[in-house]
């Protein structure tokens, strides 16, 4: 069935029109979706319904087109065979300005509107008293009996010569309609429905007047009225409770082409201009039924005039052929299974099943026309439509059965269509095909996956309008998307893994360097060679974004490559970000250690106190100010401190992480260990009581190298009286010949005696002396740990000799602790 109808002229969805009625007396089940289509679904009761009716090849497609713009097909004048077949709806177009700009049209009020309004509803009925029905009036009448219970207006097209005859002027049809409509429509407690009836006398030359011809036609009307045999509640009706009758004149369309356009121009006003006393829409004559529920009132409407008359009365012919074609249907669905039999049998039960059949389409197609050859060449010798009739049956009965086998053809081919895409993106990670573009893998695979598709499933379809596979195309569609999107991401995945790869690596080499003289500006530093790191690292693996000037664009994210869209690209270089600050928290943790900061500190400290500017060691004397360059020395270490503890650039800037790591770790859960990383925090690097913890472990490291160098200050030399060196020279007479006569010892007294000379001409006895004292020192400590493990070693090798001897458990005798003085500390 033609349901809708698209002018060739235009492509807007008002130029659409319905066969609201089809010539086989079929209401369209689709009249809904047409007023979507039209966007008058939602108007409410804001909607008028006129409707045409009259002998068919008078003009009455060519009327409505000219008074609302519709675009109903029109007869053809030189073939004069019948164009509008059933009942047509279009919705109206405001009217053409070239009617209404015609010289000949000055006589309509400058006040009245140009153009048609939007929801009035035009109904197109098929023509009466045409070659092509022949004396089967059934139709006609009850299309004109549906056309006066729908619509408010109905227009009765006629010519001007047909007014006084009873056929042509369709008294006939009147009669029955008035007849059937006083049953149909009246009882004792409704109100008469009221509609109006325009009469537009084509050809009018203004021989005869109009005045004349319509006194003609309500003459003829009301005597028909009152030969009727009306029901008890409608004795004393008459015509004017039922309708109001209203005429208007055209001049001919052919002879007088401008008259016929300015005429019309002014009857469509009679539909558009409220104001005007000729307008034709009355609000009683409204239905009352809102626009969405139309097509069930209309719908139903037709069901009442469908029963009215049972005027179907199958014949003994049709009966015959009824009984017959279902014998032959039953014979051809036995060829059908045994042939498909036959053909699973040949596929190795392969049709229905999980695996691509090869050459579906030709097995299928064979089978189908096999059954329905079989039933044509028996049955269609019978009445047509019966024929017609259990041929859609025997075939949406064998289609039903295929359609099954053909959605798990689909199915076989949807999973291969997936393999081949997957196949093809996994085989982009070998050497081959490292030198075309990701992206171009992902398209072609795509495409590759979809043409084997299609190109499969279209073979395997013998009627595209019974086996479609739109929607198993939609899914494979969605699932080459999930497919597409998941290589996407495992690829800037890799991408990234790379990235944080380089960044880290960077991290750890340089880093450490910003660390190791720090000043005011160095977390300024850090947060630049950072963003360089991660700038430098983003940017040799990906494509900037760039403007319509090609330069870089800051505010879009990088381009991965793989196709993916600039949210996806922007959430990976989010990820990025992430993880390099938390690589960065991590790496800052490793620098900034207890023992390094100490280090930092105690070489700071040692630079200022043990050497001066020229980096020359600084040797005290005795009476030189040391507590001075010690406090400054200590009080310029201690300076770096703050700014190993805090993250803060030098304007004061605490330096926060630009990204919400809070929204990373939800994101990403497992990347969320035992500690996480704040925002709020990341400034933070040492806490104060950390703070204070490493300041007195660095004091008692200083205060030791002050001791030191006081101690190096501090030489004791007492006054040798004269008298000592003549009993020394007596007394010891003959040690003294025992050296000079002895090579070696005289050398070795003689290099001992320089050294002590040297020494104490540069004044380097407090440096030996601390230099000795700390040799002592660390001497002592180790002879101290080597006895203790000794003893240890001792008694545990005791032991168990004494339990195997069986000797007597022997009291443990109190071990007195003996603690070996420092005898280089001064009280």
């Amino acid at each position: 069935m033609s349901t809708l109808n698209h002018p060739s002229s235009s492509s807007d969805t008002e130029d659409m029109s319905l066969q609201l009625i089809d010539e086989s007396k079929t209401y369209n089940p689709q009249t809904f979706s047409y007023f979507k289509d039209v966007n008058i679904e939602k108007c409410g009761l804001n909607y008028h319904i006129v409707s045409v009716f009259g002998s068919q090849s008078t003009g009455k497609s060519t009327l409505l087109n000219a008074l609302f713009g519709t675009r109903f097909d029109v007869m053809n004048e030189i073939q004069r065979r019948q164009t509008t077949k059933g009942i047509w709806m279009a919705l109206a177009k405001p009217a053409s300005p070239q009617l209404l700009k015609s010289s000949l049209a000055e006589d309509a009020p400058a006040s009245s509107p140009s153009t048609a309004t939007p929801n009035i509803l035009v109904l197109d009925v098929e023509g009466t008293d045409g070659r092509e029905r022949g004396e089967d009036q059934d139709f006609e009448r009850k299309s004109a009996l549906f056309a006066l219970a729908t619509s408010e207006v109905l227009i009765v097209n006629m010519w001007e010569s047909q007014v006084g005859l009873y056929q042509g002027a369709n008294m006939g049809l009147l009669k029955t309609v008035f007849e059937v409509n006083l049953t149909l429509f009246q009882n004792a407690s409704t109100k008469p429905n009221r509609s109006r009836i325009l009469f537009v006398i084509r050809d009018h030359i203004g021989t005869t007047p109009l005045a004349n011809l319509q006194a003609t036609v309500v003459a003829d009307l009301k005597r028909i009225w009152e030969s009727l045999s009306k029901p008890p509640p409608a004795a004393n009706s008459s015509l004017d409770d039922f309708f109001d009758l209203q005429f208007y004149a055209l001049p001919h369309k052919i002879l007088m082409p401008e008259q016929f356009s300015a005429s019309t121009a002014q009857l469509s006003q009679y539909f558009t201009d409220p104001s005007s006393s000729s307008y034709v829409f009355k609000p009683e004559y409204h239905r009352g039924v809102p626009i969405d529920g139309w097509p069930i009132y209309s719908e139903k409407i037709w069901e009442q005039i469908e029963d009215n008359k049972d005027l179907d009365l199958p014949t003994q012919q049709i009966l015959v052929a009824r009984f017959r074609c279902e014998e032959i249907a039953a014979q051809a669905w036995g060829t059908f299974e045994t042939s498909l039999a036959e053909a699973q049998k040949a596929t190795n039960n392969g049709l229905g099943g999980s695996k691509v059949v090869e050459g579906f389409g030709r097995v299928i197609e064979s089978i189908r026309s096999g059954t329905l050859e079989i039933f044509d060449s028996l049955a269609s010798r019978y009445e047509k439509s019966v024929y017609k009739a259990k041929r859609a049956d025997l075939l949406n009965k064998v289609d039903t059965r295929l359609a099954n086998l053909y959605k798990a053809q689909l199915l076989a081919l949807h999973k291969k269509a997936v393999a081949i895409f997957n196949n093809a993106v996994s085989a982009s990670t070998n050497e081959q095909s490292k030198s075309t573009p990701f992206i171009d893998v992902v398209r072609k695979a795509r495409s590759d996956a979809l043409d084997f598709f299609v190109t499969n499933a279209t073979e395997a379809s013998v009627d595209p309008h019974v086996f479609t596979h739109n929607d198993e195309l939609s899914n494979l569609e969605a699932e080459l998307d999930d497919a597409e999107t998941k290589a996407k991401r495992q690829e800037i995945k890799k991408i990234s893994t790379k990235i944080l790869k380089k960044i880290k690596s960077t991290l750890f080499t340089d880093l450490d360097g910003y660390f190791q003289s720090p000043e005011e500006d160095t977390w300024d530093k850090v947060l630049t060679f950072f963003n360089n790191t991660i700038q430098f690292a983003v940017s040799s693996a990906t494509k900037l974004p760039t403007d319509k000037n090609g330069l870089v664009d800051g505010s879009k994210a990088p381009d991965f490559g793989v196709g993916a869209s600039p949210e996806e690209n922007e959430e990976s270089i989010f990820k990025i970000r992430c993880e390099a600050w938390i690589a960065l928290d991590a790496r800052l943790k490793e620098i900034i250690k207890e023992d390094n900061i100490l280090l930092r500190l105690r070489e700071t400290f040692e630079d200022l106190f043990r050497y001066d500017d020229n980096g020359v060691p600084l040797v005290w004397k005795a009476g030189d100010d040391i507590e001075g360059p010690y406090l400054k020395a200590r009080e310029q270490a201690l300076k770096i401190l703050p700014i190993y503890s805090n993250a803060v650039t030098k304007s004061g800037k605490p330096i926060i992480p630009d990204v919400d790591l809070e929204k990373y770790y939800e994101e990403n859960p497992e990347d969320s260990g035992d500690f996480v990383v704040e925002n709020s925090t990341f400034s933070t690097r040492l806490s104060a009581n950390r703070q204070q913890e490493i300041t007195k472990k660095f004091k008692k490291q200083a205060d030791a190298a002050y001791v030191e160098a006081k101690r190096s200050t501090t030489q004791v030399f007492s006054r040798i009286p004269a008298w000592f060196y003549v009993i020394l020279l007596v007394l010891g007479w003959n040690e003294l010949m025992a050296v000079l006569r002895n090579p070696l010892l005289f050398v070795f007294v003689l290099l001992a005696g320089a050294g002590a000379y040297v020494a104490h001409t540069l004044n380097l006895w407090g440096p030996i002396l601390s230099v000795t004292g700390a040799m002592t020192e660390r001497t002592t400590e180790i002879s101290k740990q080597k006895l203790r493990e000794f003893l240890e070693v001792s008694g545990q090798q005791q032991e168990p000799a004494s339990g195997r001897r069986g000797a007597r458990p022997v009291a443990a005798q109190p071990v007195e602790d003996i603690e070996l003085d420092d005898l280089t500390r001064k009280e």
